[in-house]
């Protein structure tokens, strides 16, 4: 494929942090990700590839507030000049093909639109993390198969930098707050409670993102791992 401009890559390294402490996890991430092995995340095996794709920056960290950390990543995200935004999970995998697909899904940086990786739901040998919206189709121009979903969890998503800059002109002002270092940002992922409904997080920003116009389409081919469950993704189309 051509090489992305750049990625700007976020991490939550939840695991990792429980493991080695919060001072001592970022230090451990990075040599992760330069060293990958076996014993290593998930994510920084993901991050590894990355990087063989094209230009990456990479942020990392933890919060006791999930919306809040992934708000955080959003921000990082936005003020970097990077093409594209990977968000990756601590316990998501994908192998490089897939990887590569997925990025070519979520097509020009120039065009707002969203692509997701499916995952399997931990413990669980047939619920995924996403809701489909429509039937899978050949995108023609990635040379992959997709499906149209309305709601997805965040484990392993690409937003273009045309998506993220329409997300912050559309609800800064709705979203804007101060953050704990003084810092403005933006609550992309504050979670919404519409009765019936309750939306995580992640399902929250994928509301926000469709009502803001920004399709978003899940990768049906390829595969992916999820605190080590596989999941062959063409059984989704």
């Amino acid at each position: 494929m051509n090489r992305p401009t750049s990625l700007f890559v976020s991490c939550l390294t939840y695991e990792l942090t429980r493991q080695v402490g919060v001072e001592r996890s970022g230090e451990a991430f990075i040599q992760m990700v330069n060293a990958p092995d076996i014993n290593s995340l998930p994510a920084a095996r993901t991050v590894a590839r990355l990087i063989t794709l094209g230009e990456v920056g990479l942020f990392h960290g933890v919060s006791s507030c999930l919306p809040k950390a992934r708000s955080r990543a959003a921000a990082a995200a936005f003020k970097s000049d990077a093409a594209y935004w990977v968000m990756c999970d601590d316990d998501v995998e994908a192998p490089t093909a897939t990887l590569q697909d997925l990025i070519r899904v979520a097509g020009p940086a120039t065009e707002p639109r969203i692509a997701v990786l499916p995952c399997l739901i931990r413990g669980s040998a047939n619920r995924h993390n996403c809701e489909f919206r429509g039937e899978a189709r050949l995108n023609v121009a990635a040379a992959a198969w997709v499906r149209p979903v309305s709601l997805a969890g965040c484990g392993l998503m690409v937003v273009t930098r045309a998506a993220l800059d329409r997300l912050f002109s559309v609800y800064r002002e709705q979203l804007g707050f101060e953050d704990d270092d003084g810092e403005t940002r933006v609550a992309l992922f504050d979670m919404l409670l519409e009765p019936p409904r309750w939306y995580g997080e992640d399902f929250s920003f994928c509301v926000r993102a469709d009502r803001a116009g920004i399709p978003i389409d899940a990768l049906v081919q390829g595969q992916s791992a999820h605190d080590g469950q596989t999941l062959e993704l063409d059984s989704l189309r």
